[in-house]
């Protein structure tokens, strides 16, 4: 899950948004499969990545869309959580997109 997340985060930096959420969804099927807590989490943070390659292509209603996704699962992050520092930076840095792309 660390590489995971740190990917998630690099291709943030590199607005390379369908690959945070092509990365994230691996690994999302896999706790999916293992019915694991972090589940919608991950969820949450692959709509928030998609948010912005959507509003990219110039669907800025679906990308509002998505992000409100990403904000309804936003309040499991939670700082007991595994890899918390790794989600918590993937969020700030979403929360930075947002202000600059939304």
């Amino acid at each position: 899950m660390q590489e995971t997340l740190e990917e998630f985060i690099q291709n943030l930096k590199d607005n390379k948004f369908a690959h945070a959420h092509e990365t994230m969804e691996h690994q999302w099927k896999i706790y999916k499969a293992q019915n694991h807590p972090l589940t919608k989490l991950l969820k949450g943070y692959i709509n928030g990545a998609t948010a912005f390659e959507i509003a990219r292509r110039g669907n800025m209603d679906g990308a509002k869309r998505l992000w409100s996704v990403y904000e309804k699962y936003l309040p499991l992050l939670q700082n007991d959580i595994e890899y918390y520092d790794l989600f918590a930076e993937a969020d700030r840095l979403l929360q930075e997109l947002k202000s600059e792309r939304l």
